[in-house]
């Protein structure tokens, strides 16, 4: 009986010590197999140092960890591979529960979970043209099927050289997890390709800077809840790298100098399954607490005209289909100014404490859904409140607009950081009480019927001496005495202003915007 429980002993040591050997034999040749394939892919621009393998059998898990990430500087632009450099340290890249099988070409792969911790990671490679329908024919047949994904990146980052441009990116502290992921390329659907139960991600920080270096896009602080629908952004900022009056020079063909602050954008009832199954964006609501727009005009430096598509347009050409129930926008302050092309000095204006709510923003109405709403107030120029409601085309088929407001009471003074610059006009007195206007157009041209109540109205004509902007008398005189009316109503009732306007497709949409509302002044006003 001994010698039997003694022999039982032996082959259970021996079957463990066999166990741990091959263990022991199949981590040396997987350590060997990815830093001999990682060299061999990057044709040895790339070398991985794996600091230990960790197989287990049983539970069908591997894992490798610390590993060193190397590369030779300038081997792969060579080689003709678009890998410039790339250094980072892996702290652990794992999967556990693995159920791998190939039958009639189609991989078959399962998994409990999938974990990859990667401390730091920079790249620098080289953008090349993508066929993305070769890219889509190449993808192989497979289904994957991996209960939990977990990615967590310390500090990240890429840039991507385009000839003389370029885009960096940085990624700081982001963690991310994936439940019931599946991936299907069997079937070609409306949806993507793959799909989750919930999707959870947060990042401390986001870098991107594009345009030749010229603009950055920074965002602190991200958290997405898939399952709950819910996203939050703390800060977001666009800032230019340069100057107002040195961007349009230093940055040529891109956009004018632009700054953008905004903080406390939440999100409420984001579909994540809607995503995934017909790669269609549906949010039920989006609040953004505070922001602030300035944006700088040099037509003094010569740039490229730019066809510039209006915000509707734009809506309708987003690369992915959208639903936004309700976008309240609870505080912003924009600013314009325009420095003419012989102009001495930059004309302003600007709206401050802007409030407004889009209604059913979307770029696939329903049926019977032909316009989105957005119903706005705030003050120009901190004094004249303003109100306003949009209604803009959801989608192409009717591409006509709406517009319908009223401000008042106004200092017409207060126009003058604008007026003067740009128009060489400046306001002595006057005193809107109210202005009310409908505008009605599309793309190329719009119609305004507006009514400009306002009195004693007195304006300096001026011109430029000796560098400065002066009053000329002869123009002053004969516009207060013969052109413009003082009041509205006068002795002859009310003026209405009714006029059409044409869209300078160059043209920003607050020049549009300008030109259709001009229409409707001069002809208040008697010109």
């Amino acid at each position: 009986m001994k010698k039997k429980i003694r022999i039982v002993v032996y082959v259970i040591f021996a079957l463990v010590i066999v166990y741990f050997g091959v263990q022991w034999i199949l981590e040396s040749k997987i350590r060997n197999l990815v830093e001999k394939k990682i060299y061999e892919v990057t044709r040895g621009t790339v070398k991985a140092e794996v600091g230990s393998v960790s197989l287990r059998l049983i539970s069908r898990s591997l894992w490798l960890k610390e590993v060193k990430i190397s590369s030779d500087t300038g081997s792969g632009l060579q080689k003709g591979l678009p890998l410039v450099t790339a250094e980072g340290y892996l702290k652990k890249v794992g999967i556990r529960g693995i159920r791998f099988k190939k039958k009639d070409s189609v991989i078959y792969l399962r998994a409990k979970g999938v974990e990859l911790d990667v401390s730091r990671l920079s790249a620098d490679i080289l953008k090349k043209s993508r066929d993305i329908s070769a890219m889509d024919r190449n993808i192989p047949r497979l289904q994957l099927q991996i209960q939990k994904i977990a990615v967590r990146l310390g500090h990240i980052h890429c840039c991507e050289i385009e000839e003389r441009d370029s885009a960096e990116f940085r990624l700081q502290d982001f963690n991310g997890e994936v439940n019931d992921w599946e991936m299907n390329t069997l079937s070609r659907n409306t949806g993507l390709p793959f799909s989750c139960r919930d999707l959870q991600m947060a990042l401390s920080s986001f870098h991107y800077s594009f345009g030749e270096n010229s603009q950055v896009l920074e965002i602190d602080s991200l958290k997405l809840q898939g399952a709950k629908g819910r996203f939050a952004v703390g800060n977001i900022r666009l800032m230019p790298r340069y100057g107002m009056y040195e961007f349009a020079e230093k940055a040529p063909g891109h956009a004018d100098w632009t700054r953008i602050k905004a903080s406390g954008l939440r999100g409420e009832g984001f579909s994540l399954q809607k995503l995934m199954s017909e790669r269609f964006i549906f949010i039920d609501s989006i609040s953004l607490e505070k922001a602030s727009v300035s944006s700088f005009k040099n037509r003094q430096i010569e740039q490229k005209a730019r066809v510039k598509r209006l915000f509707y347009e734009s809506v309708q050409e987003f690369s992915l289909p959208f639903a936004v129930r309700r976008v309240a926008l609870n505080r912003v302050d924009v600013e314009y100014l325009e420095l003419a092309k012989h102009g001495l000095s930059p004309g302003r204006i600007a709206f401050g404490d802007l409030r407004g709510i889009f209604y059913d923003l979307t770029n696939r109405p329903p049926s019977g859904q032909s316009f989105y709403t957005l119903m706005a107030e705030g003050r120009l120029m901190d004094q004249g409140k303003i109100q306003a409601v949009f209604r803009l085309p959801a989608d192409s088929v009717k591409p006509a607009f709406e517009i319908a407001g009223e401000m008042g009471p106004l200092n017409l003074a207060v126009l003058n950081p604008i007026l003067e610059p740009l128009a060489k006009i400046k306001v002595t007195s006057g005193h809107l009480e109210k202005m009310t206007f409908e505008i009605k157009g599309n793309s190329q041209k719009a119609r305004v019927d507006m009514v400009f109540l306002y009195e004693r109205l007195r304006i300096r004509i001026m011109k430029e001496k000796d560098g400065k902007l002066q009053t000329s008398s002869f123009l002053t005189t004969l516009a207060n005495g013969m052109i413009v009316k003082e009041n509205n109503p006068d002795h002859r009732g009310i003026r209405k202003g009714e006029g059409w306007a044409e869209r300078d497709p160059y043209r920003s949409q607050f020049n549009y915007l300008w030109k259709i509302m001009l229409e409707g002044l001069k002809k208040s006003v008697g010109l």
